[in-house]
């Protein structure tokens, strides 16, 4: 069974070229406009001599040319490597070698933070580093630039297995260092494949995204929208006003949000997150919190 991630951006812009893909800001791309950015990118890649198997990361924030780069990197079999942007220095340095990025796709606000530690990323030559919000800046060239003048037709096709490696996610790093947690394109593709299934999700499904994409959930959230030829809307950071103005306005079905991000939204009674459950008792009381008989562990207030 051949699970080629690629090929499904490919599919629904051929089949379903007009259905709303991306929404970001003021930017509304059907199917087929998101495809032929992709493949712009997919060609601006090969042109920079990227093959098969090669990394390639990325420092931004929430932007379309982070979901470009997703697609990009799976049609033409490359890896996707994307770093949080809290990163700093040392841990940047760390983790661009650890993963073997040879490329890099960042903006001008990290710019300064990379010039610090390009000598010691011999891996990443100097016309790989990319800048997607400026142009004319020395050691850098233009995403856009590049992507401009590349062609929107589908890139070679070339021959992608099961168990070809897809992205490299770091984990946070909480517990020790960061972890590399690889995800082959069978991973993903199942995981877009089940996860769709079961919150029902169909080519009507719309779906929002608050949180950073550079992290393993929003990569998921994303994949099962497009593995229904759902749409995907992202905001560029979390704004609970902004959320809840474009779940009225869109009519989003689906939302994957943290507990920080629920209990920032309007009206929203903090109460109700409390468990019950006679377990998370001793936690609760640590924090300071008081159970009344009777109310099986519901704090006052």
């Amino acid at each position: 069974m051949n699970m080629q991630l690629g090929a499904l951006l490919t599919r629904h812009a051929r089949y379903r070229p007009d259905h709303l893909a991306v929404v970001f800001e003021g930017q509304r791309l059907t199917y087929q406009a998101f495809n032929q950015r992709v493949n712009r990118l997919a060609h601006a890649l090969l042109a920079l001599g990227i093959a098969k198997g090669d990394k390639i990361a990325t420092l931004l924030p929430n932007c379309l040319e982070q979901l470009e780069t997703y697609w990009a990197v799976a049609k033409i079999g490359d890896v996707v490597v994307p770093l949080s942007p809290l990163l700093r220095e040392q841990a940047l340095a760390t983790l661009l070698n650890a993963s073997d990025a040879v490329l890099v796709i960042t903006t001008t606000a990290f710019a300064a933070i990379l010039d610090l530690i390009k000598a010691n990323l011999p891996a990443v030559t100097t016309e790989r580093y990319l800048l997607t919000d400026a142009a004319n800046v020395a050691g850098y060239q233009a995403y856009h630039t590049l992507t401009d003048i590349a062609s929107d037709q589908e890139p070679p096709a070339i021959t992608i297995a099961d168990d070809d490696l897809y992205n490299i996610i770091y984990s946070s790093g909480t517990t020790g260092l960061p972890k590399g947690v690889m995800h082959t394109h069978f991973n993903r593709a199942m995981s877009g494949l089940t996860l769709a299934a079961a919150f029902q999700m169909t080519p009507a499904s719309i779906v929002l995204q608050t949180g950073s994409l550079v992290f393993t959930a929003a990569l998921a959230t994303l994949l099962r929208t497009f593995f229904v030829g759902g749409t995907y809307i992202v905001h560029r950071q979390f704004d609970a006003a902004h959320l809840i103005e474009t779940v009225a306005r869109e009519r989003v079905t689906h939302i994957t949000l943290v507990p920080t991000q629920i209990i920032a939204l309007p009206g929203f009674n903090r109460s109700w997150h409390y468990t019950r459950h006679a377990r998370a008792r001793p936690r609760l009381r640590r924090r300071g919190f008081s159970f009344p008989d009777g109310t099986e562990g519901r704090p006052h207030g």
